[in-house]
């Protein structure tokens, strides 16, 4: 109950504060506001103040502001002389409208990750780096003994190496890279090691143990533990001006990072022609939710300081998703505005507003596969 209570609450708060956007600038410029809702249709509960209706809706996963003259169907004229109508406004008050909700969501990641970063020490978390990237601000600071895979039968899966765990130290003598360990292991066959691990999975850095295991040796003759190791990373904001600014800089950094990565995918499954990779990279409100479930699981300051990490960056991926120019979402509405700015004449509204529809029947049914395949995993 705990979990689906702070799963509502996180994505609640995540939409509320980008529909506020839609909201607030919407009302700075003049345009009625039909409706201000939370979740989506049918309706649960709805109370009208002033101009605006107010309501919650049963499905949670999502909100909207009805603005007047937003979709056209027919009657434009009607819209076009309304003052109120969203239509009737210039471009640029347009488009500042629908670019609020994504602009919300950044200073939400933003405000989130002051605080993170505060009470974590203006540092990351650890995560693994799945190819070679430099972050524009802050020192990149890098763990590559981390076990990403095991092999059977060998003296790691006897000794209970786990994946996630990190060789910090072999017989006393630290490593951090795979040539380090390489080199500690030199003459050690017939002979036991002292092997410490710490489970990067866990963010107290405390929380090591000590295993003793013998290595033996791969088909090269050299000394191993029977894992494979990988790199995990975190970025440390040290110099002051970075601490000040920690917030905006974290932001650049992560959603750098992210758009780098998403392009990364996205590239290798059109020449592996596999949409797998695609497909693990995304997680609907089910795969969400176990990852809320795993967070609550921790310590209570674990747990705190990994939920926020996660709010800040569900705000910012909510805001990459959002401006993409697709029919539906915020970015594609954008780009409707920018084009008849440029042709100085408005494209057919109910072309618009058509592809539009489609565009959400298909996101919504993209969400259900999505689902789908998280209840399945």
């Amino acid at each position: 109950m705990m979990t689906l209570l702070i799963f509502l609450m996180t994505l609640s708060v995540m939409v509320l504060v980008h529909e506020l956007g839609h909201y607030f600038v919407a009302k700075k410029n003049g345009i009625r506001v039909e409706e201000f809702g939370l979740g989506l249709p049918p309706m649960v509960y709805g109370k009208k103040i002033g101009e605006t209706l107010y309501s919650l809706n049963l499905l949670p996963f999502g909100g909207f502001v009805k603005l007047t003259g937003e979709e056209v169907d027919e009657d434009e004229e009607r819209y076009l002389v309304d003052p109120k109508s969203f239509i009737s406004k210039k471009p640029l008050q347009r488009a500042a409208v629908l670019v609020a909700g994504v602009g919300m969501n950044l200073v939400l990641a933003v405000v989130v990750f002051y605080i993170f970063l505060f009470a974590n020490g203006f540092k990351s978390f650890e995560f693994p780096l799945f190819f070679d990237y430099k972050f524009a601000f802050g020192e990149t600071r890098s763990i590559g003994t981390v076990v990403t895979g095991i092999r059977e039968d060998s003296p790691a899966a006897q000794a209970g190496i786990k994946y996630g765990e990190a060789v910090i130290s072999i017989d006393g003598a630290e490593v951090s890279t795979v040539e380090g360990v390489k080199d500690i292991l030199k003459g050690k066959l017939g002979t036991t090691v002292n092997v410490t691990l710490r489970d990067m999975t866990k963010r107290d850095e405390s929380k090591i143990r000590t295993v003793i295991l013998q290595p033996t040796t791969n088909d090269m003759g050299e000394e191993i533990l029977g894992v494979y190791l990988g790199e995990f990373i975190f970025v440390e904001y040290t110099k002051p001006y970075e601490r000040i600014f920690a917030g905006f800089l974290h932001l650049y950094n992560t959603t750098s990072y992210s758009i780098k990565a998403i392009g990364k995918v996205i590239s290798f499954s059109f020449e592996s022609k596999d949409l797998e990779p695609v497909s693990s990279s995304i997680a609907g409100p089910v795969g969400i939710y176990q990852l809320v479930g795993g967070i609550l699981q921790l310590d209570t300051r674990e747990a705190f300081l990994s939920l926020l990490d996660f709010v800040g960056l569900m705000s910012m991926s909510l805001a990459i998703v959002n401006i993409l120019p697709l029919p539906a979402l915020d970015g594609g509405r954008v780009l409707f505005v920018l084009i008849e700015a440029i042709r100085g004449k408005r494209i057919n509204p109910k072309l618009e507003t058509t592809l539009h529809r489609y565009g959400m029947a298909f996101l919504l049914g993209l969400l259900f596969l999505v689902t789908l395949k998280d209840i399945f995993r």
